[in-house]
């Protein structure tokens, strides 16, 4: 591997030392920040993955597993500091002082309580108070034999004040002559104790006060001469190396330093991690100071986690040096992960036919102009993955040599090599491999068996049943788990729950498309809802569910949820995919079949639907898109669709069951006594549920004022976006009527409905550097609008009635096609 070899530049000291001795201050505001402007996207759920970033023996790195939408993964660090010191102090005190007791004395107590504590109990002229009165620290700290560890205790209570930041966002200036004479008086204590255990902590107390009084030459002096050498395993050693690493005015040898601060104590990883890229210093210096193998690994793993391209490199490198790091199982999963983000979830998004993403991919944000030129580099990749994990599986010096076919194997899916795949898998036969990379195999397996059927049905439905069993245990036995809060970029359980992300995807982006394409449409949606909230307990209802079954299904497909779910299959396959069902009460089913019904002008049907919906849910259902909560009256009529006109003084609300009856009625009487006025009555209730009429919420779950002029989406959208039928119905109205100004009345509406019909330019469809065709389409469309085919026939043989002229000043449009204006 090539690496640099400039000089350190003059600059660097200044800046590394202003940032290490501001770690605290940048570093929680730069958490604020990430709140307050964070991304919209889930960082830890953006992408489709199937290959789990937790595959190490510990979550000792788990800060630096891959995502590209936050510097780290997790901004907590591996191990506690506070527990780690605690229990160092237990040590020292003995048997019966509690580790707990420490951390509750050292770090939990309030302000309050903990002024008391320093003035009072610690000076000997109080008791302990009574909510202390069992803490074993405290009281030993009392006892005669104890008296050095209780005067130390004081100095550090006293130094805390002045060497800790108390405000992020406006500290105030340190006390740097208080923090010089305190850094001074522990270097005298250092010099005096007789424990090797108070003498270090003195030490370190004496360095980063004078650190942080500016004096850092002094501050080195204090580690050369009492730390560096001292044979303690303390972790306060650690800490005092990342102290003296801050302190270093050569930036290659503060990097070397901060990447052993890094390696050795976990309770400062991050920190040491962030301290070691802040240095800038170049990576061929700082390796080329590491004093043997072990050390450059760990160096090349904090270049490979802070490389978010597909590079193989490091992996290479750490393994040539240490085959045995555990780092190589990090960095592995991170490149497969890499591979995910940018080709599988292309790659996947492509192949869903009208289902969404259940997570925000490319394909959403429409990022998938450039894919060919990412499958060629991510095929590359995927040669150069496959060469080293043949290496790793056939010399089999790391303890995980497993991953060396996990990783083809999985490969080998993405590619749709599934022949390769399964061979991949075979290979691991008789190979011990640990739980979760067993895991992971299971998987596997289940992705590579659903590749290989071509066509799903009852048959080879029953191949993927023991997987998917497997899986759903998997899920459940997370869900027993109590998902913590782990650090201040928790978006979601599914950064803690592998296998409920695994669950969800496969369902919602492997299952449900498969059996969309087949047709299979009933079995498509309960795969989506058999992925919803995996892992959680609570009824939820995804995005992505939620708009396929609202937006794709008809009413033959709902009265098939219905049946399975009022009626629940006895075969084992479907009994698992459907068993979500449950979750939906019988209303919302039963409300979402006559909404189908009422997409389909089958009015009676979707009555019959509507009486098995409570009237309290039916009238919860009187709305618009201002939400005022007074329903709307579908059955009135107007020249102009804004301002909204919901309800007149001589009308009422009516609510969907309302509605298909009156419709229901209308067309009976146009089959048997067909007149103008039904007709037109019926024409308008099928504007009006469009998105320019006042009763959208009777066909459509949403309203966006961008679906106007849209291109068509979904089926119903010949009446939501173009209301093609009701301008037949106007037309037909017109027809049966002998009145002139009536029938310029049904045609002026027949000319709101063409209009509708006319599909507006998008900017996003011609694209961001070609504005100068989005603007013809513009203009085109414009002229378009204004050329009606119903306005020559207005102009034509209405022009003497009373509703032209009204038509004129009401539509701006027509008076524009008369070149009126």
């Amino acid at each position: 591997m090539k690496t640099s070899l400039k000089t350190t530049r003059p600059g660097n000291y200044r800046k590394l030392r202003i940032y290490c001795v501001s770690f605290i201050i940048i570093f929680f505001a730069d958490v604020a920040v990430n709140i307050a402007c964070g991304p919209d996207v889930d960082p830890y759920d953006y992408y489709i993955s199937f290959f789990h970033n937790n595959l190490s023996v510990t979550d000792e790195y788990k800060p630096f597993n891959f995502t590209g939408m936050a510097f780290l993964y997790d901004e907590q660090e591996p191990a506690n500091e506070q527990a780690i010191n605690s229990a160092e102090w237990a040590e020292y005190l003995g048997k019966n002082v509690k580790a707990t007791h420490v951390e509750e004395a050292m770090y939990g107590l309030n302000d309050k309580t903990d002024s008391v504590l320093q003035a009072g109990y610690l000076t000997g002229k109080t008791q302990l108070a009574d909510s202390l009165k069992m803490n074993t620290f405290l009281l030993a700290l009392h006892q005669k034999q104890h008296n050095d560890a209780l005067t130390y205790y004081r100095f550090a209570k006293r130094a805390e004040p002045y060497a800790t930041v108390e405000s992020s966002w406006d500290p105030a200036p340190r006390d740097t002559a208080e923090l010089s004479r305190l850094g001074n008086e522990a270097i005298l204590e250092a010099k005096s104790a007789k424990s090797s255990f108070l003498k270090l902590r003195y030490a370190y107390q004496a360095q980063r006060l004078l650190r942080y009084a500016g004096e850092h030459d002094a501050a080195r002096k204090v580690y050369a001469q009492f730390i560096q050498n001292n044979n303690s395993k303390s972790h306060v050693k650690g800490w005092a190396l990342a102290q003296q690493a801050g302190t270093e005015p050569d930036s290659v040898k503060s990097a070397y330093l901060f990447s052993r601060v890094f390696e050795q104590y976990p309770e400062r990883r991050i920190q040491a991690y962030r301290c070691y890229n802040w240095t800038h210093a170049p990576f061929g210096q700082v390796l080329a100071i590491a004093k043997n193998n072990h050390e450059r690994a760990v160096l090349y793993g904090i270049k490979g986690f802070g490389d978010p391209v597909y590079n193989t490199q490091y992996l290479k490198e750490i393994y040539s040096c240490e085959p045995q790091s555990p780092v190589i199982s990090i960095l592995l999963a991170r490149e497969v992960n890499k591979l995910e983000e940018t080709f599988l979830d292309r790659k996947l998004s492509r192949q869903r036919t009208s289902i969404a993403s259940p997570v925000y991919s490319y394909n959403y944000w429409g990022y998938d102009s450039n894919y060919d030129s990412v499958r060629r580099s991510s095929v590359n990749h995927i040669i150069a993955l496959n060469n080293f994990c043949s290496q790793l599986f056939n010399d089999r010096k790391s303890p995980d040599y497993g991953l060396g076919k996990l990783v083809p194997a999985y490969l080998a899916w993405m590619q749709n090599a599934t022949k390769a795949g399964w061979n991949h898998l075979a290979a691991l036969k008789g190979v011990n491999l640990r739980d979760k990379l067993n895991d992971q195999k299971q998987l596997i397996n289940l992705l590579l068996t659903s590749q290989s059927i071509r066509q799903l049905n009852a048959v080879n439905e029953q191949s993927l049943l023991p997987s998917l069993q497997w899986l759903d245990k998997k899920v459940e036995a997370e869900a027993k788990v109590k998902v913590s809060i782990e650090n201040m970029y928790s978006w979601s359980h599914y950064s803690q729950r592998p296998f409920a992300t695994s669950a969800r995807n496969f369902y919602q982006t492997i299952l449900a498309p498969a059996y969309y394409k087949q047709g299979a449409v009933s079995k498509a949606a309960v795969a989506l809802s058999k992925g919803d909230g995996t892992g959680n307990t609570d009824v939820y209802t995804a995005p992505v569910t939620l708009s396929f079954w609202q937006n794709s299904l008809h009413p033959s497909s709902v009265a098939k949820l219905i049946s399975w779910r009022n009626n629940p299959s006895k075969d084992a396959y479907l009994k698992l995919l459907t068993q979500n069902l449950r979750k939906h009460p019988a209303d919302e089913l039963y409300e979402l079949l006559g909404t189908t019904y009422l997409r389909h002008h089958e009015y009676d049907k979707a009555a019959t639907a509507f009486k098995n919906v409570s009237k309290t849910k039916l009238d919860s259902l009187r709305s618009n898109f201002y939400d005022t909560g007074q329903g709307s009256d579908p059955f009135i009529s107007r020249l102009a669709d804004y301002p909204k006109v919901w309800l007149t003084p001589k009308s009422r609300s009516y609510n969907k069951l309302e509605f298909a009856q009156t419709m229901n009625r209308l067309q009976q009487r146009m089959k048997t006594l067909p007149n103008a006025a039904d007709y037109f009555k019926y024409a308008t209730a099928l504007y009006n549920t469009g998105m320019h009429g006042n009763s959208w919420c009777f066909i459509s779950y949403s309203w966006a004022a961008s679906d106007a002029g849209r291109e068509k989406e979904n089926y119903y959208d010949d009446d939501y976006i173009q209301s093609t039928n009701a301008e037949k119905y106007y037309l037909k109205a017109r027809e049966l009527s002998r009145d002139p100004e009536f029938k310029a009345k049904c045609t002026f509406m027949a000319a709101k409905c063409q209009q509708k019909q006319m599909v507006m330019p998008s900017y996003a469809y011609y694209g961001y550097d070609n504005s100068d065709r989005y603007n013809k389409a513009e203009n085109l469309y414009s002229r378009t609008i204004r050329q009606n085919t119903y306005f020559a026939q207005l102009k034509a043989s209405y022009s003497k009635t009373r509703f032209y002229k009204t038509a004129i000043n009401e539509c701006s449009y027509f008076s524009d096609f008369l070149g009126m204006r």
